[in-house]
């Protein structure tokens, strides 16, 4: 609990940076490291959303902001399933393919007698 009260401290802390240097690239790229490394991404897209609506001007700068923490997390996403495992055929899958082989059989030794 103690980590994350620290990581919430030190994105406070670059948030701030960021207010107070709004037009230098270098502070938004650590804010949105931080963010990213300590799963805040969603606390860092809320601020750029507040900003951009209590302040207009900064609006287009939010924008690109927003735009890197969407990257960001759709990397996040890609990542993850990357790593997932393998799923395999569930015991569902494995009966329907097994009643579907029968009937097949059934149907082809029908077709069979006739002949």
């Amino acid at each position: 609990m103690l980590a994350a009260r620290m990581d919430d401290a030190d994105l406070e802390r670059e948030w701030e940076r960021v207010l107070g240097a709004w037009d230098d690239a270098d502070a938004h790229k650590r804010f949105l490291v931080l963010a990213d490394t300590s799963g805040r991404l969603a606390v860092a897209g809320k601020r750029y959303r507040d900003a951009k609506e209590t302040d207009p001007a900064r609006g287009p700068v939010a924008d690109r902001q927003i735009d890197r923490i969407l990257g960001l997390a759709m990397a996040q996403m890609k990542a993850i399933e990357k790593t997932e495992p393998a799923k395999g055929r569930s015991k569902v899958e494995w009966i329907a393919f097994g009643v579907s082989a029968a009937l097949i059989a059934a149907a082809l030794y029908q077709l069979l007698r006739t002949l």
